[in-house]
């Protein structure tokens, strides 16, 4: 008997696991003039940028719309030469091993993941900024073609990073309180040819009236929680390579 009247709910538990709510929020990324990179984290556009809030990565029915512990927002800017990226991180421990650019920085500690593509072709991009300002970007042909050696390989192609941290860095002795990162990813390396077959000219232009995807995601340790804490803006289910969650990217002239 009490198979029979568990059975319900397991099912209805297993159909939410397998079709979950799609989120997929259409975001306006402003043009900005005259953004100076040094003080870019203070640039008084950010006042009038709206702030997106990330949401734990969703493995379970219990995570659909839940808020992490430590909460980020992130928002965003772009002009003619970069996508800029800003993320505000409330972190009670600052922290990262890695130690040079082009490494699997998700491994190594705190990280500010980007994920961006054209809607309708199948290659993408992984940019990380770290508190530390290290960067890596990998380039993917397909989704299908992910954990291929060739999919990991790092390329200088300009990104910048900065950070401010609001604590001790690397020092788990005490209690940190936030981080920010702002991520600037060349225009150029999102205008520049694929050859991948998706696209006549063999690049999706990006630029105002183009259909283009974009996530932020987090990787936050910690010694004051209890596990590795994972978020995302939109909220993502399964992993942050699930691309049918990417927000919808609408670029404001």
């Amino acid at each position: 008997m009490k198979k029979f009247f568990l059975l319900p709910a397991v099912l209805c538990a297993i159909s939410l696991l397998a079709t979950p709510e799609t989120f997929r929020p259409k975001i306006q990324i402003a043009k900005v003039d005259n953004f100076d990179l040094a003080n870019g984290i203070d640039n008084p556009a950010w006042k009038n940028a709206p702030a997106y809030e990330l949401m734990t990565l969703v493995r379970s029915p219990q995570d659909m719309y839940r808020r992490p512990q430590e909460p980020a927002t992130v928002q965003y800017l772009y002009d003619d030469q970069y996508l800029y990226i800003r993320t505000e991180l409330i972190d009670s421990d600052i922290m990262t091993q890695g130690t040079q650019n082009g490494s699997h920085l998700y491994r190594d500690g705190d990280l500010v993941e980007i994920f961006i593509k054209p809607a309708n072709a199948h290659y993408y991009w992984e940019i990380y900024g770290a508190p530390n300002q290290l960067n890596t970007r990998f380039y993917f042909n397909a989704r299908g073609s992910v954990g291929l050696p060739s999919s990991f390989r790092h390329v200088d192609v300009g990104i910048k990073v900065f950070s401010r941290i609001d604590g001790t860095f690397n020092d788990p002795s005490d209690r940190d309180r936030s981080y920010i990162v702002l991520i600037a990813i060349p225009t150029a390396e999102l205008n520049r040819p694929h050859q991948t077959g998706d696209h006549p000219a063999g690049t999706v232009p990006f630029a105002p009236g183009e259909d283009w995807r974009i996530q932020t995601a987090r990787y936050n340790y910690s010694r004051y929680l209890d596990d590795l804490e994972l978020s995302s803006f939109p909220q993502t289910y399964g992993g942050y390579h699930s691309l049918e969650y990417f927000a919808e990217i609408e670029l404001i002239k």
